[in-house]
């Protein structure tokens, strides 16, 4: 059977399942509200849809409402071409009048849809700690918790987990290692994200599965063949702190199809919508990878008023490229879906071009300037009419190869300096609030020593300044931290397994001892004192 043959069989695989199955796929929804944000999400990867002006709703303190949303929608887009130059596109709009990309559930080994397993599964730290004090207790949210080899799931849910050679599902700790979620012995829900231990939970998660392998009525591309795991959760801190500000996302992308593909793009779009949607701008911050939408004028007519906060979105994570690195370049442009036709002008938009394939200037990172200042690049010094803004920011380009896993991790924060904060002032403390969001994740999501207060315009950044040596290494590696004592040090290999762990260290300097480890690249993880971390690359020779 030749190349050319496997591909044509391939994508009969992906269009060959019944309109019966997708009958099934009426989505299901949940509200997160962990912390100070009440935000919306859909079994099929759409974000914050509902209402009039969507649900990623947060505290007004003025124009008469008690809360008021910041997004009406946020969803992934995903591209790339076939040997033969066939493109393979799914993106998430509104899903409005049937049009649709992604459908819920995850995909079998086989590349097809398991539609049963349409649900999002709701966990709190509260139900995880009330477990752990009593496994017996058989808490609900535990025990029909989506976790590879749970014995309980049928039980709640009537259908079986589906098993997949890929991954263990939802994310838990293991106590006695098995790969199998047991509750009763223990294992309880946990955050998981590559390079991180399954220890740690949210004030709230929800965890979802969906994929592209279904009839694409929004884009009109070929599915990719792509099962996208989510988990979507908040950490409740004290009013005001940066932590209680922000949804976190991590999107675990498992390519199932057979075929490789080529200048490959992975995005999110975002329709922005800073209480009245209809005079707002868009930035972005490219050292720190932040993009961000704010009020074109003082007032925010209906909405805010003389308050309105910031939206800003941290891409802290992308995609892989075929040799395990992360891929650097990126993208952020505005979308016209008015005028967005054809599968080529989704595919041009992730690539940062236009509809019609002509660059966007920057090579598509579009309104790097502060806004706050009048010589740099933003929409108020290109003399820009506020408006509706929809942006996509996206990685790439890279080469996707069939069974590749790739995390995509996001902070959907919003920013006021104080509850009558202005415009100025809240643009001013973007970049301090978004380290905030940043250094959380660094950390694990693990509050080490509390929650963060507010922040100011002068906040230090999370930088540490340490010695890796050697590197490349063989056999051992001393960590040295200029600043202050180190707490932990934790190295990974490149799959994202835990391989060496020191804790309680409290001293300026540890060493690791490598002995058995496999040549390879590796990754480590320091952690300071006073709660701050920061990763590396190795090489073990």
């Amino acid at each position: 059977m030749n190349k050319q043959t496997t591909l044509a069989i391939f994508a009969l695989l992906l269009t060959a399942t019944t309109s019966e199955m997708y009958a099934q796929t009426i989505t299901v929804s949940d509200t997160l509200q962990a912390n100070s944000i009440r935000a919306r999400v859909q079994s099929n990867g759409a974000f914050f849809l509902g209402g009039t002006g969507g649900e990623f709703l947060v505290p007004a303190t003025t124009g008469g409402l008690p809360e008021i949303s910041m997004m009406k929608s946020a969803g992934l887009w995903l591209g790339g071409r076939d040997s033969a130059g066939n493109l393979h596109v799914s993106a998430q709009l509104y899903n409005e009048n049937g049009k649709t990309d992604f459908y819920p559930g995850v995909l079998l080994d086989n590349g097809i849809p398991y539609p049963e397993f349409n649900l999002i599964a709701d966990v709190t730290s509260a139900q995880v700690n009330a477990h752990i004090v009593n496994p017996a207790s058989q808490i609900p949210a535990i025990y029909s918790w989506p976790g590879r080899g749970n014995p309980y799931f049928f039980n709640y849910y009537g259908f079986d987990l589906p098993f997949s050679s890929y991954d263990y599902l939802a994310g838990f700790y293991d106590e006695f290692e098995n790969g199998a979620y047991e509750p009763n012995f223990g294992d309880y829900p946990a955050l998981a994200l590559r390079g991180c231990p399954l220890k740690y939970n949210a004030d709230e998660q929800l965890w979802f599965a969906f994929h592209d392998v279904g009839p694409h009525t929004q884009s009109g591309g070929t599915p990719l063949g792509m099962e996208v795991q989510t988990q979507f959760f908040g950490i409740e801190c004290p009013e005001g702190s940066p932590v209680d500000r922000v949804v976190y996302v991590i999107y675990k992308l498992i390519n199932k199809s057979l075929i490789p593909l080529d200048s490959c793009y992975f995005g999110v779009f975002m329709d922005f919508e800073v209480g009245n949607g209809g005079d707002d701008f868009i930035g972005c911050e490219p050292a720190r990878r932040v993009v961000f939408a704010y009020n074109g004028d003082e007032v925010d007519e209906g909405g805010f008023e003389n308050t309105p906060p910031v939206i800003a979105v941290d891409l802290l994570r992308g995609p892989l490229n075929d040799l395990g690195e992360e891929v650097d370049e990126w993208h952020f442009v505005p979308v016209d879906d008015a005028n967005l036709n054809s599968t080529e002008e989704y595919y041009n938009l992730l690539a940062g071009r236009r509809l019609n394939g002509t660059p966007f200037p920057n090579n598509g990172l579009m309104y790097t300037g502060d806004p706050l200042n009048p010589s740099a690049w933003s929409e108020i010094s290109d003399g820009n009419t506020p408006g509706e803004r929809k942006a996509l920011a996206s990685f790439g380009p890279f080469t996707l190869v069939p069974g590749a896993i790739n995390e995509l991790v996001l902070g959907y924060a919003w920013v006021r300096k104080d509850p009558n904060g202005g415009v100025a002032d809240n643009l001013s403390i973007v970049g301090a609030t978004m380290d905030a969001v940043e250094g959380l994740y660094n950390n694990c999501f693990e509050l080490f020593d509390g929650c963060p207060g507010n922040v100011s315009t002068n906040s230090p950044a999370s930088g540490l300044k340490m010695t890796i040596s050697p590197n490349p290494f063989a056999g051992w590696v001393r960590v040295e931290s200029e600043e202050v004592p180190i707490q932990s040090v934790f190295l990974y290999d490149a799959t994202g397994r835990l391989v060496r762990e020191i804790t309680a260290v409290e001293n300026t300097a540890v060493s690791i001892q490598t002995g058995g480890l496999p040549a390879g690249l590796y990754g480590l993880q320091v952690r300071t004192k006073d709660g701050r971390s920061a990763a590396y690359k190795l090489i073990h020779e």
